[in-house]
């Protein structure tokens, strides 16, 4: 592993404070703060699920109350079905055809089911609105197990201001103020999400933060017949974690199944301040501990999962810039699938991660972009590279937010859902599917330019219309005509776009079939799939991944990999 790894003992990313550069934004209505639990601190834009707690889009079963997924109950849902709603109106041909239908398959089997559900859940928040109005008392949220801080949220709830009770507040009254409440705390969420992960969708990783301790847990066991403590039933303690860590690698050999239990199970902000509890308790560094005791996909597997995801991003970056050659199927990876936050994140870290390239003057990300690639293919990376593409504007969102009307009365209900429809600029999507055509399909050559400009700034609803006006215009499929008119990485750039915005679980889960099928794995590849994406969208990833190879992950990495690497992979991704 690089030298430089080993001085990686912090994080660039913006905390969450409730403004400046935070990567969640404040949320204003009321009592509540943000569209759900404020997410833990040192928390970014990366963690799309960071407090994820199963069930259908994070939401498993609970008193009511927010949700400890971290987003209003049942105003959300899961990727594959926006991957349905959007691929249902497509034209797609050839693979893309295949992996719309996969999606597909997977959103008619839990339609019915999600859509009562999320009914559920809103007309839940709704008695918790009107029990605020009437009594004054600002709604208890339920305790957020992730923080770690039990002070900081006593402390939190300490500071809600009191409300003067309506006691006289008619019927009509009460229901128009929920009504509006109700709208603004959706409208909150949408925007949540946007910021996270570039569209409404919700996601799920299959790790998430460690939380208490259960009987059968190594560490309580280890700490009880060690430490005469019993740590069952306790929230999640550091400094046991790393002491039956230190004690893995101490000695001749190393307990391998004591250290994949650990980083499988806890979230990066955890290990994050395992790193800085290590070095208190033992005046040693964790990660030198590491790199001395593992070798080979196994450690590096390890070390990318005690980095925070921001500068990991930003090794990657470096790594295929100024490796052996230029590994342009990661730079295309990480630049088309990330969001403005992360990009914005990733730019701050990767100055950190140069160390003996850096020259005096900080770099830019974009400069080093520049000479490594070329053509039309660097300028792509460039606009990609700014973290600027377009969010849907304020207006447009509040006004694709509609009121769930009562079929049999025609009344609100109280309840909101977005009418997507009215989330794209039709008029705009289809002056520029008309230049789309006539920068190829019409025109001897191709005008890269304007695929560029239009492909690397418009939001993800923008761009699956003005696709949709593309094949009204042309009778082909954008991606049909992205192969015939454009070539080498500059094709794959725009197809990884395209996938990506479509569908992104099924762009991920195709660059995992690849980096595994035919002979020989791209272990560099996998890890850095796996790694990214474990705490952000996993469950769907795997989703599709069953539906285009008819296996799951795990049995593809038990068939694919080998020893500890093995062992670590398919924890991270659990079985189905």
């Amino acid at each position: 592993m690089p030298e430089y790894r080993l001085q990686w003992t912090g994080s660039n990313y913006p905390a969450y404070q409730g403004g400046g550069g935070a990567a969640y934004p404040p949320q204003q209505f009321g009592a509540y703060q943000n569209s759900g639990p404020p997410p833990p601190p040192g928390m970014s834009a990366y963690n799309v699920n960071q407090y994820g707690a199963g069930g259908y889009g994070g939401y498993g079963a609970q008193q009511p109350g927010y949700s400890p997924g971290g987003g209003v109950p049942g105003f959300t849902v899961p990727a594959v079905q926006q991957c349905h709603t959007m691929s249902a109106s497509m034209n797609i041909m050839g693979p893309m055809q295949q992996m719309a239908a996969l999606a597909t398959s997977q959103v008619q089997m839990m339609d019915a089911h999600l859509q009562k559900y999320q009914m559920q859940q809103q007309q839940m928040m709704i008695e918790m609105l009107k029990n605020e109005i009437r009594t004054g008392e600002p709604v208890r949220r339920r305790r957020n197990r992730r923080n770690y801080d039990d002070d900081e949220e006593e402390e939190e709830e300490e500071e809600r201001p009191a409300k003067t009770p309506q006691p006289d507040i008619s019927e009509e009254e009460m229901k128009e103020k929920v009504r509006q409440r109700m709208k603004q705390v959706f409208i909150d969420e949408l925007h949540r999400r946007e910021q996270v992960s570039g569209t409404f969708e919700v996601t799920e990783g299959t790790v998430r933060p460690f939380a208490v301790y259960d009987a059968e847990d190594p560490v309580c066991k280890w700490y009880n017949e060690n430490r005469g403590e019993d740590l069952a039933g306790k929230k999640w303690n550091c400094e046991a974690d790393c002491e039956y860590f230190r004690d893995a690698m101490k000695g001749l050999g190393t307990n391998d199944d004591a250290i994949i239990h650990i980083v499988s199970t806890r979230c990066n902000a955890q290990r994050q301040r395992m790193k800085t509890m290590f070095k208190t308790l033992y005046g040693r560094d964790l990660i030198e501990d590491i790199k001395g005791e593992l070798s080979g996909d196994y450690e590096e597997l390890v070390m990318a999962l005690f980095v925070s995801p921001a500068e990991y991003d930003a090794w990657c970056v470096k790594e295929a810039i100024y490796g052996p050659g230029t590994d342009e199927q990661a730079l295309i990876e990480i630049f088309m699938t990330r969001t403005n936050a992360q990009v914005q994140e990733m730019r701050q870290a990767y100055p950190n991660v140069l160390n003996k390239h850096y020259h005096g003057k900080t770099p830019k990300i974009e400069k080093d972009i520049e000479d490594d690639c070329s053509g039309d293919f660097k300028r792509l990376l460039i606009s990609a590279s700014q973290g600027g593409r377009y969010e849907i504007p304020k207006d447009r969102l509040e006004d694709a937010v509609e009121e769930i009307m009562n079929p049999e009365t025609n009344e609100g209900t109280g309840m909101f859902q977005v009418n997507y429809k009215k989330l794209a600029d039709m008029g705009k999507a289809e002056r520029e599917a008309k230049q789309l055509v006539e920068a190829g399909e019409d025109r001897w050559g191709t005008d890269e330019e304007t695929f560029i400009r239009i492909f690397a700034t418009r939001n993800y609803y923008q761009m699956r219309e003005t696709w949709n006006q593309y094949v009204k215009l042309t009778q082909r499929d954008i991606l049909n005509s992205v192969d015939r008119e454009t070539s080498g990485d500059f094709k794959s750039g725009l197809r990884a776009i395209v996938m990506n915005i479509r569908c992104r679980p099924m762009f991920f889960a195709e660059k995992l079939k690849k980096s595994m099928k035919g002979l020989g794995t791209d272990e560099r590849t996998l890890i850095r799939i796996i790694v990214s994406r474990s705490e952000i969208d996993m469950v769907q990833i795997k989703q599709c991944f069953l539906e285009l190879t008819k296996k799951t992950l795990w049995r593809w990495l038990k068939e694919d990999t080998s020893f500890n690497f093995k062992k670590l992979l398919q924890k991270i991704v659990g079985k189905d």
